[in-house]
């Protein structure tokens, strides 16, 4: 397979579905394999007036998670590292971000209500509030903002395709190339811009948990970078999530795909009798869209 580096900038604020707590509708803070290649595909087949819809969807399949990466603004190109997951004293963490210090920094809220048209008083059980990750932080001072370097969010991952890539996707992904990420595009939510691409990134794979087929490569007691895919056989440190993807395509939303996946940022631990992963063949999970899937 032929891999790519994409790093996004970030041009609006966005929102990543995660959980809803109550009133609060709560941001995920990277971008999930499926959500970029929803994003990806949705404009490709807008560029290519949506022919050949279901053939278009397995194009970009084979996508990382997207991490971002914090850098100065009038550094245009340049390559910050990005903030993988991690937990660090049981608390979920981006780098040496702990989540909540990354939200303190780039999220912010939004707060709405419905009226009642008559009473001009709030209806009731409307209130909610809406989390979205800033393009830039909140937290700069006013002299950093008037030098115009304050911290710019972008957002790294990969994507691999088959050597005989389609010249026309490669056309695609230009720079400059747009995006809408999440929810709320119409409202002003959701542009990012590729700013730069790499070609043959074979020695990063293995910092994403991916052979140069698309497999699963993991060492012991390694951060994940994708989500992968439980099993009773697979001991682990970490969190364990219950993931589901969903069919837009339809007039109302279904879920396509749900299951119990080993969070990023949790370490599969190797059982030392057999020094291996409990006998797991890692040559048999694919990456699919931020995930490692057990193939049939």
């Amino acid at each position: 397979m032929e891999w790519y580096k994409l790093v996004f900038k970030q041009n609006q604020p966005i929102h990543i579905g995660s959980t809803r707590w109550g009133v609060i509708n709560e941001t995920e803070v990277f971008i999930p394999g499926w959500t970029m290649w929803g994003a990806l595909t949705n404009q490709f087949l807008i560029e290519n007036e949506f022919k050949d819809i279901e053939k278009s969807k397995k194009i970009f399949e084979r996508i990382t998670n997207f991490y971002p990466m914090i850098g100065q603004e009038e550094e245009g190109h340049s390559q910050p590292q990005p903030l993988f997951p991690q937990y660090k004293g049981g608390i979920f963490s981006l780098g040496d971000y702990p989540e909540e210090e990354f939200k303190f920094k780039f999220v912010d809220t939004l707060v709405s209500t419905a009226v009642e048209p008559l009473l001009r008083s709030a209806k009731d059980e409307s209130l909610h509030e809406f989390e979205y990750i800033l393009p830039k932080s909140k937290l700069d001072s006013k002299e950093k903002s008037r030098k115009n370097n304050i911290d710019q969010l972008y957002w790294m991952g990969l994507i691999g395709f088959e050597d005989d890539i389609h010249e026309k996707i490669k056309s695609f992904l230009k720079t400059h190339l747009k995006v809408y990420i999440g929810g709320d595009s119409k409202y002003g939510f959701g542009e990012m811009e590729l700013l730069n691409l790499s070609i043959d990134v074979r020695e990063e794979l293995c910092e994403w948990n991916i052979t140069e087929n698309g497999t699963a490569s993991i060492k012991p007691n390694f951060p994940l970078r994708q989500f992968f895919k439980f099993s009773n056989e697979i001991k682990f440190e970490g969190e364990l999530k219950l993931l589901s993807e969903f069919d837009f395509t339809q007039n109302i939303p279904r879920v396509q795909e749900a299951g119990y996946f080993i969070n990023v940022g949790s370490k599969l631990n190797v059982d030392s009798k057999f020094s291996d992963f409990n006998g797991i063949d890692l040559s048999k999970y694919r990456l699919i869209k931020g995930k490692f899937i057990e193939l049939d």
